[in-house]
């Protein structure tokens, strides 16, 4: 498989300017909207500020848009429609987007200070390391609790699993080995 032929995430972080955001959640429904029209569109996704600015200060918000392939991501972002939807941003963000564009899992890993994300190798030894607990104690949970189909232990074994690891397990481990990671 081809470096074209493989899955992309681009992320996308956005400075929206004080009192702004309900501008900017209208116009990023619009963007996302958009997307889904391209070929070789996944999904796309907005993640909200947790905390609320200072006042005064600008708000973070980002974007992470996923693309079946690298040229499918590219027949996107050269768009003349993505563009039009961009020219609009100045009224509401305080300075450019940043840019990072990821294949596979690796969005979920720390880029290094050279703008690379760890290896591979390290990559998949932090995502084992990850699933042990939750892979060995939630289907026996499971099937003693909720049901004990197989295929159905399966089912909502990963239905838990899995926010648990993108939203709870991945963030941790990877703060906690953060300096090995870009050894």
């Amino acid at each position: 498989m081809s470096n074209q032929d493989k899955a992309v995430t681009t992320v996308i972080r956005h400075h929206i300017r004080p009192g702004e955001m309900a501008t900017f959640e209208t116009w990023s429904k619009r963007i996302r909207d958009a997307s889904k029209g391209f070929d070789g569109f996944v999904g796309s996704e907005l993640i909200r500020p947790v905390d609320p600015p200072e006042a005064g200060e600008h708000c973070t918000a980002t974007h992470i848009f996923r693309f079946a392939s690298v040229d499918q991501l590219e027949g996107w972002m050269t768009s003349d429609v993505r563009h039009q939807l961009l020219s609009e941003t100045s009224s509401f963000c305080a300075a450019a987007p940043e840019y990072s564009r990821f294949e596979s899992l690796e969005y979920m890993f720390p880029v290094s200070a050279a703008g690379s994300p760890p290896s591979r190798p390290k990559m998949a030894l932090v995502t084992f390391v990850g699933l042990i607990a939750p892979v060995y104690f939630i289907p026996p949970l499971i099937a003693e609790h909720v049901t004990n189909q197989p295929f159905l232990v399966t089912l909502a074994s990963l239905t838990v699993i899995v926010p648990l690891m993108v939203y709870g397990i991945m963030p941790l481990l990877t703060k906690l080995v953060k300096p090995w990671l870009h050894r």
